[in-house]
């Protein structure tokens, strides 16, 4: 079966740490992912940073969803007043640069981000916090439900996007990230729950 990770809203320090299944030098990307997250502005998903770069990859949800890219940053509007589940894609693909986010299985606006870019391998991948090098502490911490986030390093079809979107069975994993094979350390009280964002 399928569960979640749950981040309780008073725990500042919980997040989960993924070992990813290959290098993170990513010409394109799809990063997909279930969220409910509790109504307290610009909350990290996804952040990757390595020594040089603090945003190598990061994805925020709140009113926007928010992209950083090898140090520069993208923001897409989040039209909905949902309180429930929400799934969410993005792509970027390296040639031209082109970055889509998908909200529950309908495409927004292309933009542009990083023409020509390859992310850099070597880095801190997490769920749920960005890391403050400088600092040593996380900040944005998520709080709320995400479930099935993965990561691969291609740009999915339309046809795929909406297949996961609509929970249809047997859906391929990311080959970054996948879903319940990638190995995941749960820190600082993150829960694990039954997923019921399919339902």
């Amino acid at each position: 079966r399928i569960l979640s990770f749950y981040f309780p809203v008073e725990n500042i320090e919980s997040f989960v740490e993924v070992h990813p299944l290959r290098a993170m030098s990513l010409q394109a990307f799809t990063l997909c992912f279930w969220s409910r997250a509790q109504p307290l502005g610009s909350q990290t998903i996804l952040s990757y940073s390595t020594g040089e770069s603090e945003h190598e990859l990061e994805v925020t949800v709140g009113t926007e969803l928010g992209l950083w890219l090898g140090g520069h940053f993208l923001s897409f509007p989040l039209q909905h007043g949902a309180q429930g589940w929400l799934h969410h894609c993005v792509t970027w693909a390296s040639p031209e640069g082109t970055a889509t986010l998908w909200l529950n299985g309908a495409a927004g606006k292309a933009r542009s981000i990083q023409k020509g870019y390859v992310s850099r391998a070597g880095g801190t991948l997490l769920l749920g916090k960005a890391r403050d090098t400088l600092l040593g502490t996380f900040s944005n911490g998520f709080a709320g439900w995400m479930s099935q986030v993965n990561l691969w390093s291609r740009v999915l079809s339309g046809t795929e996007v909406r297949a996961l979107a609509l929970c249809k069975a047997g859906q391929p994993t990311g080959d970054v990230i996948a879903w319940g094979q990638t190995p995941m350390a749960l820190l600082g009280g993150v829960l694990l729950q039954p997923d019921t964002s399919c339902q």
